[in-house]
């Protein structure tokens, strides 16, 4: 049988899906640029440095909160227990610096409870054949509970003043012209991306949501490596419910239900596969501009808290129902 060579046409159009395949991936990162555009002609008032500002001390509350999540979800699973820590921080930093308890203290009460949380979600995960989206939940809901029961549901204290200078958009950091809580997402922000890229631990996030089985017979050991994301999941919800606490000025156990959306938005619109395996925080930055822009823009509506919900439900559902269709990573090799 004579070989026949490819026709132009055929190479054309080979080369336009090559183009496209390594095009699509990263249109992530512009689309925060296109969307200030939007967002500046139907909103002009943001475009000030005080505007600016205002959505990048949400961004980063967002993007401080996503960070257990992309790795979760990096590692195949799921963590909707962050909405339930992000109350018992925010409640527990105000209940307790109410009865005169230092501050350094309530961190390492966080810290204790925060290793607990990922102990209990990586053994239970890698132990019991249950999805990590059924025992977060669970424990989700335990937290929550247990921080109503232990406070009869009175949940108001006293938040300390430096945590609200932290994330006033209109405050400075030193000699720094910005609020504490942009600089602190940076640095978070770097030391994520390079855990993830340069270190042995990133390495093992990556082989386990590609193939559990396969990074066992590597020498991963699933429970330790679950454990530690879902700890660090949990240190950062609790972050997020401190710097919460001195956004809203209350404390709240349910301060972080949004964020059960909208940690889930930030990671799936930046194109992290929920499949596992793939993505990382870098995209998830992308993702959490998005979402932050979106959600202002939908404040901008006037649409309600509630009604912002259903939008980014609705926007989850779309992308899971792209998203669905690729091949999970151990199938493609």
């Amino acid at each position: 049988m004579a070989f026949e060579a490819p026709t132009t046409t055929e190479i054309s159009v080979d080369t336009k899906k090559s183009l496209r395949a390594k095009i699509a991936p990263n249109l992530v990162f512009i689309a925060p640029v296109v969307m200030m555009a939007v967002i500046g002609i139907q909103m002009p008032s943001v475009l000030t440095v005080t505007g600016i500002t205002s959505l990048l001390v949400l961004a980063a509350i967002l993007g401080i909160a996503s960070v257990g999540q992309t790795w979760a979800i990096i590692t195949g699973g799921i963590d909707l227990s962050i909405p339930a820590v992000i109350g018992l921080a925010c409640v527990a930093v105000a209940k307790l610096t109410a009865s005169g308890v230092p501050f350094g203290m309530i961190l390492l009460l966080l810290l204790a409870l925060s290793i607990v949380i990922g102990l209990v979600h990586g053994v239970l995960s890698s132990v019991l054949p249950i999805h990590p989206l059924i025992i977060t939940l669970g424990t989700g809901s335990i937290i929550t509970g247990g921080v109503l029961w232990a406070t009869g549901g009175r949940t108001g204290g006293v938040i300390p003043q430096f945590i609200t200078d932290a994330v006033s958009p209109v405050a400075s950091t030193g000699p720094i012209p910005v609020p504490a809580v942009i600089l602190l997402w940076i640095v978070i922000a770097v030391v994520a991306i390079l855990l993830q890229s340069r270190t042995a631990f990133g390495l093992q996030m990556y082989a386990l949501g590609a193939n559990s089985t396969a990074a066992t017979y590597a020498l991963v050991r699933p429970w330790l490596v679950r454990s530690v994301v879902y700890t660090l999941s949990a240190v950062f919800a609790a972050m997020t419910g401190i710097l919460l606490a001195g956004f809203s000025g209350t404390a709240s156990a349910d301060i972080g239900v949004p964020y059960m959306f909208q940690t889930l938005t930030a990671v799936v619109v930046g194109g992290t596969s929920l499949l596992g395996g793939r993505g990382g925080y870098g995209r998830t930055i992308a993702g959490v501009l998005l979402t932050t822009q979106f959600t202002m823009l939908l404040i901008g509506f006037g649409v309600s808290s509630n009604l912002q919900q259903v939008f980014l439900g609705l926007v989850i559902l779309v992308l899971i129902a792209i998203y669905g269709r690729d091949r999970h990573i151990a199938n493609r090799l």
